[in-house]
């Protein structure tokens, strides 16, 4: 029997009061130029006729069940129960997470923290190829629109709003995913130029440096440490990626991106990463993200690596 002895996993981050982080409304994404993502391009027509606009639950909080219409692909919000602080959140949620044109985007920004059944898919290779496999696949700008209007939608007062204001960690956070949608949906897509994998399952897979997995929280919040990189192409056009993307106000990366690089190029020389670019404006990421929503996710993954042959586990 594998026993696991799970502790805690902290953010590189300085503590931020909430007051601070909800002080204002955040913006849109925007692209990589600094141009706001324009909300008439395709995808928002759905978002326009489908009402999300929450239908009130006779009880406030509760367990996210959403519809899998995929048997074979992982869901955002499978095990996680929060206690919101309106109903009309809670509508909110179950009504785009029911919704096959937001769900068929298969977003990797809202597994990676969110999804209990996309974790233990990560102990497979062959598995976590198939679902990039499809979430590549998706039309990116029609989903990373999709995204971006959802979350506006969400900071509404008639949704989200409230819960946000009122430092709903599980409410921003899902918040940030959604914002993030564009930059992971690019670095997970990357593929490794001499084996042709995805680089981001050579991450999961490699057991001997596990930060090069934690390289992916850093779009969600999360500043990655010193320990044990792989310097290659694979982390170089990742960090490519996310340097684009950490000139962007409102983005979590124009927080966890410098001082990243930096430790980047600590352990795999200097100019490897990119460290002369302006990020964009921290005024909402300031401290990026305050609780993470899995805190055990990346250690498990990391032990798990050990016994990726595995065919069950009793985690989680």
């Amino acid at each position: 029997m594998l026993i696991l002895c799970l502790l805690p996993v902290s953010s590189a981050q300085p503590t931020t009061a909430v007051s601070d982080l909800v002080a204002s409304i955040p913006r849109s994404a925007a692209a990589p130029s600094g141009e706001i993502i324009d909300d008439r391009h395709e995808g928002s027509s759905f978002l326009e006729n489908t009402q999300l606009h929450a239908e009130t639950d006779s009880e406030p909080g509760g367990l996210l069940m959403p519809r899998n219409t995929n048997s074979d692909m992982p869901t955002a919000f499978d095990t996680i129960s929060n206690n919101f602080a309106n109903a009309t959140c809670v509508s909110f949620f179950k009504r785009f997470l029911s919704n096959t044109t937001v769900t068929d985007c298969h977003a990797v920004s809202l597994l990676l923290e969110n999804s209990n059944s996309f974790f233990h898919t990560l102990t497979s290779a062959t598995a976590t190829s198939r679902i990039l496999d499809t979430a590549c696949s998706e039309p990116l700008s029609k989903c990373s629109t999709i995204m971006t209007n959802l979350a506006s939608q969400m900071l509404s007062d008639s949704n989200c709003g409230q819960d946000y204001q009122s430092g709903n960690s599980f409410v921003q956070g899902a918040y940030e995913d959604l914002i993030a949608y564009e930059p992971m949906y690019l670095a997970t897509c990357l593929t490794n130029s001499v084996t042709g994998d995805y680089c981001f399952v050579d991450a999961v897979q490699n057991s001997t440096a596990p930060n090069d997995y934690n390289v992916y929280f850093m779009p969600l919040g999360t500043t990655i440490g010193t320990s044990k990189l792989t310097c290659g192409q694979c982390l170089k056009d990742t960090m490519t990626t996310f340097a684009q993307w950490a000139t962007v106000d409102g983005q979590a990366l124009d927080t966890t991106y410098l001082p990243s690089a930096r430790n980047v190029n600590d352990l795999c020389g200097a100019g490897f990463a990119k460290v002369n670019i302006t990020v964009g404006s921290d005024t909402v990421t300031s401290g990026a993200r305050l609780t993470l929503l899995l805190p055990s996710i990346r250690l498990l993954v990391s032990i798990l690596g050990l016994a990726l042959g595995a065919t069950s586990m009793g985690i989680l």
